[in-house]
Formats: C-alpha cells, structure tokens, sequence
C-alpha cells in the first residue's frame, strides 16, 4: 500500500491554480507558502514596471510583483477576488497578485505536454508544461513559478538562520551607511501616499519653493535651478524622477536641500512629515528587486508593527556628480568640489539653523543641534504634584522623558490636541525634555545678521529672557522667536 502511494506521488503534481485574465495558470503548491488578500502596497520608486511595491507581512517586508504586468498583460485594479500568492524559494518570500485562485488540484504528470515554443502572453521559458484536463477543453498553464519571480538568475542559496525565518527576500548589501549598534535620525516626507526619508545629517535645510530658473538640455527630472545666497542650486523633481504623475506646487511642497555626496542639490516634495528617530532593529535592506537607475534605497523602515513602512532614500546614488557639472555648467556655475565645500563651511559659519514651530500664531525656533528628534503625539503619563506645565512623562523606546506643554508654560490659553500637535525631544545639557507645540513648520536656515535681541517687552506678553533673539525673515514680514532652551527648562529656578 506505501509502495502504491509513493509511485502515485510521483506520477502526480500537486497544483495551485490561479486565473489572470481569461488565462488560467498552475504553480506547484510546495513554492507557494500562503495565499493573502491584497494589502496596502507602499510603492518602491524606480522599480521595474511589474514591481506593485511592498507591504508588511507579519512583520517582515515582502516584495509584490503584479502577475498581469509580468506577463504583459494590461493592468487592471484589484478586486474582490484579487488575491496574493506568497512564494517560498529557499526560504525567500515574494508576493504576486493575481485575479483569482481557482483551486489545488491534482494532476498526473501524463496531462503534462511540454509547452509549444510560443505561447500568449508569456515566454515559454516560464513554463513548466500545459495541462490539459476535461479532453483538451480546460487547459492549464503549468509555470515555473520561480523564474517568475526571481526571473532567469533563480533565487540565491539560504545563507543564515535569519534566512529561514523568513528575512532572506531581502536583498544582501552593504549596510555600512546603517549604524546597527545605534539609531537612524531621519527627516520623513511623502510623495502621494509613499512615505520617504533621508538621514537628518544629509538635509541640510527645508524651503518653501522659490522661483525656478529653467535650464535647457537637462534630464526630464531636473526642474531648473534657484539661487540660495548666491549659490545655484539645481532641483530634483523627484515625482518625475521616479516616473510618478506630476503635481503643482501647494502649500506643502517643500525643497528639501541635501548633501548628495560632494555637491548639495534640492529635492521637491509633496509634504514634509516629521523628524524621527528609528532603532536599527526596524531597519531591513531593500527588497532584492530595486532601482532601474541604480540603489536608490538604503533601507525600509518598519514602524507602527509593520504598518508604517518608510522608504530610505541614499541621496548620492539619486543623481550622479556628471550630471550635476552639466547642470552647473550650462549657467556658467561649475565649481571645484573643494571650493563648494569651503563655501558651505563659510555659509554654515555665519548661518543659524533652527527647528520652527508654532504656538498659537506665533512662531518661535529652537537651534537644530538641540533637537534630538520629533514625534506625533502619544500617551502622556500625569506625574501627581508635578508642577502645572509638566504635562507628564512619556516612554521613548525604554527612556522616561519628562513633557512640558509650552502652552502652559507661557501662561496661554489651553487648546486641545489636535493632529498637527508635535513632541519636540530636546537636549540640553545632556537631559532628555519632551516640548509640546501645537505644530512644527520647518528646518529653517538663515544667515545670523538677521537676528535681532528681544525687545524687554513681548507682544504676546512671554516673558523676553526665555528669547535668545528674534530671526526677522522676508524683509521683516516673518519674526521667529529663538528661545532660549537651557533657561525654559531650569525647571530648579522657575519652580524657585
């Protein structure tokens, strides 16, 4: 009877049967781990065209391949009976959407022809045969399910135990740019609904969008260029650079100003979300599937569980040092690399950098070295007896931080928490505070001739020796207020 059945098993395959379009396909059911409905998918920019994204999957960061665009077949949005095929190579996982699953079937290796050289919709080195079951009327297209997905390289041998758990799908790099032993700080913004960042050291300020100047024969990406105190600056269209729909200018858009690796460039976004900081535990590499110009991606951070994925951004490989001399060159700007970096030294010198945010209409700043990182909104723990304006304590990844409400402080109204309400971690001499705002604006860099000393009297009635200065920007029409950290949070002396 064991005899029958091991020759029954081996005349046999074993099928998960799936449809795209009116096609109806098989894959061998020992490659397909699990069958998922369609998650949120966070897109992965320059991927190839049948690269839907990635999405969280207990944890762990799966590649999705949309089966309909892997085969040249028109896409289409996902329905109902939409469904993803999480495949297993050697302990990889990948997903691939298709319509629908049919069922798992058997089939006897004599309903197995091999596949003629041509086939609709799809290249015969995929195929592992055609089934014809009910005389010929139902047929079957039996894939290699694992080209299909790893194309003709297959997948790579299982290297580590973290392999078998189910982390292998992720690409091996180099990761020296993430730091394992400590955290990765990061400014994070979106183009529409994919969420990006790049490491705080490489923003070096965020505007508002200025005049563009356009420059004939650049790449399609390339937006123009702007003058920022005497400097040209060419800008990154990076909706376009990632062949996304382009989008006018809102009240949103900002330029963030980065180090590219030996030059500085802009970079238009959609909307700047917030400062923060991410454990290198919550850090995986990219997916094995990545950029067509090159490895854009540094790293994917998981947050929230898993349902906040972020995509990490290396800005040097996003354009290249060739590209940036033409730019400059056809306005006549081309600059030694060495001269460009004295420059900035000399700029950073007589330039202050401040973290700005709102208190009611006011806007005040803090300096950006005293930043540590800024959070959303979280529970907030009440201390009894603690003084009026200490709203609590907060949990920042095992750290006990106390919170002061500014609003408080200042002796201002109170006002409910709304979603744009931010923590401020701070540090001053090396003690973590938490300051609630109701909303932070921007990194703002501006030269220190445009500081001015308080006057002894506010308008807002805030007590002058908690301000450092008063930064006056657009010729007057915008005054930030520069407090003074270590004096707010003497908490000895106010209490006093």
């Amino acid at each position: 009877m064991v005899s029958s059945e091991k020759n029954a098993s081996i005349n046999e395959r074993q099928l998960v049967t799936f449809h795209l379009g009116d096609d109806e396909f098989g894959a061998d059911i020992m490659n397909v781990k699990e069958i998922v409905r369609v998650p949120e998918i966070t897109r992965v920019p320059n991927a190839l065209n049948y690269i839907e994204g990635a999405c969280n999957l207990r944890g762990n960061v799966l590649p999705i391949i949309d089966g309909r665009a892997r085969f040249n077949m028109v896409k289409k949005e996902k329905e109902e009976n939409s469904r993803v095929l999480v495949i297993d190579v050697n302990g990889k996982a990948t997903g691939v959407i298709v319509d629908r699953v049919s069922e798992v079937i058997r089939v006897s290796t004599s309903d197995i022809e091999d596949p003629p050289k041509i086939v609709k919709n799809m290249d015969a080195d995929y195929l592992n045969g055609i089934v014809k079951l009910d005389n010929g009327d139902r047929l079957i297209m039996f894939l290699d399910i694992v080209k299909v997905v790893h194309g003709d390289g297959g997948a790579e041998p299982q290297t580590s135990e973290k392999d078998a758990m189910g982390e292998s799908f992720l690409k091996s790099s180099d990761n020296s740019s993430l730091d394992a032993a400590g955290d990765e700080q990061l400014v994070s913004f979106l183009l529409g609904k994919e969420e990006y960042a790049i490491g705080i050291m490489q923003v070096k300020e965020i505007i508002r969008v200025p005049e563009i100047m356009k420059v004939p024969n650049c790449e399609a990406y390339v937006d123009g260029v702007v003058s920022i105190r005497k400097n040209l600056l060419p800008i990154i269209n990076l909706r376009r650079y990632f062949g996304m729909e382009s989008k006018g200018i809102t009240d949103h858009t900002r330029i963030l100003v980065v180090d590219m690796g030996g030059f500085t460039a802009g970079m238009i976004v959609d909307k700047v979300s917030e400062v923060l900081r991410v454990p290198a535990g919550m850090i995986q590499s990219p997916p094995r599937f990545s950029a067509q110009r090159g490895e854009q991606l540094k790293g994917v951070a998981k947050l929230d569980n898993g349902k906040r994925l972020i995509m990490m951004l290396e800005p040097s490989k996003i354009i290249s040092a060739d590209a940036y001399r033409m730019i400059s060159d056809l306005k006549g700007a081309s600059q030694e690399n060495d001269d460009e970096m004295k420059s900035i030294e000399r700029q950073m010198m007589e330039e202050e950098q401040l973290v700005a945010f709102k208190i009611d209409n006011e806007e005040y700043g803090i300096k950006i070295k005293e930043v540590q990182e800024i959070n959303r909104m979280t529970e907030v723990t009440k201390i009894p007896r603690a003084p009026h304006y200490i709203d609590g304590i907060v949990n920042l990844r095992g750290n006990i931080i106390p919170v002061l409400d500014l609003r408080k402080f200042f002796g201002l109204s109170e006002k409910g928490i709304t979603d744009a309400a931010r923590i401020i971690i701070v540090d001053s001499a090396g003690a973590k505070t938490g300051i609630i705002v109701d909303s932070v604006s921007e990194v703002l860099r501006f030269e220190k001739a445009l500081i001015e000393s308080p006057p002894e009297l506010l308008s807002n009635g805030i007590d002058s020796s908690y301000v450092e200065g008063v930064g006056k920007l657009n010729e007057g029409k915008r005054m930030v207020l520069i407090l003074r950290l270590n004096k707010v949070l003497d908490f000895e002396k106010i209490s006093a």
